[in-house]
């Protein structure tokens, strides 16, 4: 079975690829190009019928921006489906990003620096 990146959801994740939040550039911006222990992550990539914000597929390691739309209910059972089949994530929300930026990126770091050894 595969849970990963299914060809039928290549047009939606074209669009919302192009559409990142200010929040989402900012996380970006500090891990694309390999900036974060030369780690290649992807943008909105697929994992069953979620999709991750950023992905790198080396560390099995996701990073999930959250924002109003999501209800608490589906962030238990996104979180539970990433769990189950390996994936190890952060999430946090626009807000937190917005007022706290360098914590979260350090945070990041770190996550991903225990996952690389």
């Amino acid at each position: 079975m595969e849970i990963f990146n299914l060809k039928k959801s290549k047009p939606l994740k074209s669009r919302i690829k192009i559409q990142l939040t200010a929040e989402e550039k900012q996380i970006w911006n500090y891990i694309k190009d390999r900036k974060l222990y030369n780690l290649k992550f992807q943008k909105k990539y697929e994992m069953g019928r979620y999709i991750a914000n950023f992905y790198c597929p080396e560390i099995e390691f996701a990073i999930q921006i959250d924002n109003d739309k999501h209800t608490k209910k589906y962030e238990k059972v996104r979180d539970e489906y990433l769990y189950s089949i390996g994936v190890t994530y952060l999430r946090f929300s626009s807000s937190e990003i917005k007022s706290n930026l360098k914590d979260i990126l350090k945070k990041i770091e770190t996550a991903v620096s225990g996952l690389k050894n």
